[in-house]
């Protein structure tokens, strides 16, 4: 059984963030619950224990741009569980916080300038899932004329504020000895970073991969200046989950299985890349078979990752950066995003669960 409802439409106010992996940036805000079942002891993908999840037990994702719910339900990953899953999409990271803040979400997915803001806002949240992009699926992409980063300074910039675009522009300008105030920031939507550089309003942007294949097949002399594997430290994307899911017997548990469902739908991508893009850029986005194909080629794939503590110092560089760079009034430390038994939990069923390449 499959229903239809409205997210909620007062966090539209909010400011927008990454596209989650290859996501395009359409605008789809509704939530669908996929009954799996009802009250039964079941094996978990993770471990040989049983937990026997009571009746009527739901996880509440929030999704971005139905990124996860499509691997999932084509990949068949959710087949088997035994509690019900109800995919909240949002636009971006920070309005998946809003989700948190209003009680909307059990879990919730984001890049990591909008991980660090959950903790920044006092979010009662904890790090769950930690995703290592396969692939530049990030690009800081300039006009033809412009060849290095260097050469943007006193330049029109574009990359949107609070974001984990944000990060990445400040890191990329970072390894040319700028900073944000060396430029121009162009602050629009991230459905916008593209057209900014169509336009001329900068002669640089942050864009996605699908952003990026648009302008350099209308601008063959584009160049791309960096891309999330030329910058350090590594970006990573979170799952996060409050600590009221946390703390719930059923949820938690719901949480750990998923987990290992996540991942399966990851292996899947990675094998069935023909139906995926078919399903998920053409007819989802209508974007065109060889748009689509360029697009996963570029980038779009994860590998999860143990949390370790690499995590936590790539996130608090991206604090610092912003930090010195003035974009943040003060900073703040990320260390209440992880917990060493919520992590120990997740790396046992990242070790537990084969990952395709």
């Amino acid at each position: 059984m499959t229903t239809t409802t409205q997210a909620n439409k007062a966090l539209s106010n909010h400011s927008t963030s990454r596209i989650f992996g290859s996501l395009v940036a359409a605008a789809l805000i509704v939530s669908s619950i996929v009954a799996l079942g009802g009250s039964r002891a079941v094996a978990s993908p993770t471990t040989t224990t049983t937990f026997k999840f009571p009746s009527g037990t739901v996880l509440n994702v929030g999704d971005q741009e139905q990124f996860l719910e499509t691997a999932l339900q084509d990949s068949g990953a959710l087949k088997g569980a035994h509690y019900k899953v109800n995919f909240v999409e949002f636009d971006s990271g920070p309005l998946v916080n809003a989700g948190f803040a209003a009680h909307q979400i059990d879990v919730g997915f984001m890049g990591d300038l909008p991980a660090a803001l959950a903790v920044q806002s006092g979010l009662p949240v904890k790090a769950v899932v930690a995703m290592l992009p396969i692939g530049a699926s990030e690009f800081l992409l300039a006009k033809p004329g412009i060849t290095s980063i260097s050469q943007l300074k006193g330049q029109t910039v574009a990359y949107t504020t609070g974001t984990a675009e944000q990060a990445f522009a400040l890191r990329a300008l970072a390894t040319a000895g700028l900073t944000q105030k060396d430029v121009t920031q162009v602050n629009v939507a991230l459905d916008q970073l593209g057209t900014v550089l169509q336009t001329g309003a900068a002669v640089a942007s942050v864009v996605s991969v699908e952003q990026k294949v648009e302008y350099e097949q209308a601008n063959p002399g584009a160049v791309i200046l960096a891309t999330q594997e030329t910058v350090k430290p590594a970006s990573y994307d979170y799952m996060l989950a409050t600590t009221a899911a946390l703390g719930n017997k059923a949820k938690a548990a719901a949480i750990d299985d998923f987990t290992a469902r996540l991942i399966k739908a990851e292996n899947w991508v990675k094998t069935h890349e023909s139906t995926y893009v078919n399903d998920y850029y053409v007819n989802l986005f209508h974007l065109t078979t060889t748009e689509a194909q360029l697009i996963l080629s570029a980038g779009g794939t994860y590998k999860y990752v143990d949390i370790n503590g690499s995590e936590e110092n790539a996130l608090q560089n991206v604090v610092d950066l912003l930090t010195n760079a003035g974009a943040i009034p003060s900073s703040f430390n990320v260390a209440p995003l992880f917990s060493s038994s919520v992590s120990a939990r997740y790396n046992a069923i990242v070790k537990s669960n084969h990952q395709v390449g």
